[in-house]
């Protein structure tokens, strides 16, 4: 069977869990002897933007087709965000190359729903996978910033006066309250009461966004934007989720979700086989992950630089360079701890010998997410966990796997990890049992060329 995986983005550059899941089920569609390809796209947003590039590569045995762009040459950024033509060119001459029997969406943020228009004249049945809150969220975290009086936290606090990161139910206002996360800079162009004016005015008339550097276009882009990818969701033949919680905040947020199937994530299970001893010396706990605002590693630091217990060690695995202020605020809350150590991102095939040095798991996300992949992997690898307590991970963390601490709370981290200290030391530095109710990432694709084949019966 020729399966075509979308995505948003794509290995080597870009490294988060999304792209190394579609990875590993497209590594695991090839071992099975079909043919698997990706197509995904890289937006240039920093100067100097070159040419539009095409570019075909492999990762890990998987051919990638890759379209490279200049976010500069795109005038409605809101737009591009949801809608891109653009991309149109790139994706229908590989349509017609590889004809691919089936097509698995995994994310079309700066793709393009457009492209669902590109597989429909084919007859090419598609399914979509909801990676994240993105088809209800332009900045797809269903989080909004506000700010954090000083007054609101006690003074040992070091992140008092910094903004809070609050849970959202979708867009406010219709759209135009997403102004104030994503695109500020043209929120009050986009908001005026003539803006306003025109754009049910264009709506009464049937009119699509236009590509144009306005903020009354930009407005209507945003409140055409639910409409636009709710018509996309329920156009496919399959929807699926790894969770209940990105299931519950999309119908919450009014998004069709009638054929949607939650199918919890799988793993590379073959990539624990090596998993040596834990150490003894200490009580070791790991943050594995992105370094980004969204992803709570401040909150840990904050909380662990505050233990009083010298026999802990904190590891930190990923990059830095993202998000520059905030690795700022990083490495100042690290300065002067012996204890924390920054190791760099990691490749795969480490994956055993990271967790093995590791007892405890920290995900200190200030968002819902999606099921983290490091969860599943340090169940499986027995590691205990300690989570923010919003519902996409302590949804995938079961009795006797872990423990939660309210999003954010510094204090209360701090009291979880003396006391899941003191639980590895009762269990004499041994890990948990691996957990082996966790999926396989190749049992998985196998259930999902099940669906290929019953979408693609229904087509023909």
């Amino acid at each position: 069977m020729r399966v075509l995986y979308v995505v948003h983005r794509f290995l080597p550059k870009f490294i988060s869990g999304t792209e190394q899941y579609v990875l590993a089920l497209a590594r695991a569609g090839l071992a099975a002897g079909d043919d698997v390809r990706v197509y995904a796209v890289d937006p240039g947003f920093e100067p100097p933007f070159g040419p539009a590039e095409l570019r075909r590569y492999d990762v890990d045995g998987v051919p990638v087709t890759c379209h490279s762009f200049a976010m500069g040459s795109v005038q409605n950024h809101v737009l591009a965000d949801w809608w891109n033509p653009l991309n149109q060119a790139s994706f229908e001459a590989l349509l017609d190359e590889f004809r691919p029997e089936i097509a698995h969406l995994f994310h079309l943020r700066f793709v393009g729903i457009d492209r669902v228009d590109d597989l429909e004249r084919r007859r090419i049945p598609f399914l979509i996978h909801l990676m994240d809150f993105w088809y209800v969220c332009p900045n797809f975290l269903l989080l909004r910033t506000e700010p954090k009086p000083r007054a609101a936290l006690a003074p040992p606090d070091a992140l008092a006066g910094e903004p809070t990161l609050v849970q959202c139910d979708g867009p406010p206002q219709g759209g135009y309250g997403c102004f104030d996360c994503v695109h500020t800079t043209v929120a009050q162009w986009a908001r005026e009461p003539w803006a306003r004016a025109r754009h049910a005015e264009r709506r009464r008339g049937g009119e699509f966004p236009l590509d144009e550097a306005s903020g009354e276009q930009a407005g209507y882009a945003m409140i055409e934007r639910p409409r636009h990818l709710a018509s996309a969701l329920a156009r496919a033949a399959r929807l699926f989720s790894p969770s209940r919680t990105v299931k519950a905040a999309l119908e919450k947020a009014g998004a069709p979700t009638g054929a949607l199937e939650v199918v919890p994530y799988a793993i590379d299970r073959s990539a624990l086989r090596a998993l040596a001893d834990p150490p003894r010396d200490a009580v070791h706990v790991g943050y594995l992950g992105t370094f980004a605002p969204h992803k709570g590693l401040a909150v840990l630091l904050d909380a662990f630089r505050g233990l009083d217990d010298r026999a802990v060690r904190l590891h930190c695995f990923g990059r830095f360079g993202d998000y520059p202020g905030y690795d700022a605020k990083l490495r100042e809350l690290a300065a002067g701890d012996p204890r924390v150590e920054f190791h760099g991102p990691f490749a795969r095939a480490e994956l055993a010998r990271v967790v093995s040095g590791l007892h405890l798991l920290v995900v200190p996300s200030l968002w819902r997410e999606n099921t983290p992949f490091v969860c599943l992997e340090a169940r499986a690898a027995g590691l205990e966990l300690v989570t923010s307590a919003l519902d996409g991970m302590t949804e995938c963390v079961p009795p006797g796997r872990g423990r939660s601490f309210p999003a954010g709370d510094a204090a209360a981290l701090r009291a979880e990890l003396r006391a899941a200290a003191a639980g590895v030391r009762a269990r004499g530095h041994r890990r948990l049992d691996p957990d082996e109710t966790i999926p396989d990432v190749r049992e998985q694709y196998a259930a999902f060329r099940e669906r290929y084949v019953a979408a693609r019966s229904v087509v023909r």
